[in-house]
């Protein structure tokens, strides 16, 4: 037993400088502006999602920092605003979702942001953000699925609707 104990206090300790001695990595904010979502009519009453794909370049990010083996460790949501970009505006709509996904299927999608309800006569949706959402896994392949959910008040038979996303992330680097 004693034998045992040993044997498991030394890899705790191996364990624990492996991580130590490896950091916490830089931070890096990275903006996504301007990312168009159209929810594809007939819209049903209820939660209605569209999804877009974005691609995040590591050696754009960091720049003349960037190294080869560079990855992201962790990624959090810091903000995300939803604007209106059809003649409607937020006509009809109770709120908003924002989550994030990736193709590794062994990854959850998380959601990273809502805002419900939404307030009647505003001019964009500033969500709230899920500081515990955890987006490093999903972002570690740097291609990103982001979707965007609106509750809709009532069904929608016209044709689409259609949103802007402006979304900062804070990026850890190793």
């Amino acid at each position: 037993m004693y034998k045992f104990l040993k044997t498991a206090g030394i890899i705790a300790v191996s364990v624990m400088m492996a991580t130590s001695c490896s950091g916490p990595g830089e931070v890096h904010e990275y903006a996504v502006n301007d990312l168009e979502f159209s929810l594809e009519g007939p819209l049903f009453a209820g939660p209605n999602g569209a999804q877009t794909e974005i691609l995040i370049d590591l050696a754009d990010v960091l720049g003349e920092s960037y190294e080869d083996g560079m990855k992201i460790s962790d990624a959090r949501l810091k903000t995300a605003t939803v604007f209106p970009h059809d003649s409607l505006g937020f006509s009809q709509i109770n709120a908003f979702v924002v989550a994030f996904a990736s193709d590794n299927e062994d990854v959850a999608m998380q959601e990273a942001a809502v805002k419900n309800p939404l307030e009647e006569g505003a001019a964009e949706a500033v969500l709230d953000v899920a500081p515990e959402a955890e987006l490093g896994e999903i972002m570690e392949d740097g291609k990103v699925y982001v979707v965007l959910d609106a509750d809709l008040a009532e069904d929608y038979w016209d044709g689409n609707r259609d949103f802007k996303l402006n979304f900062t992330l804070e990026l850890t680097i190793k």
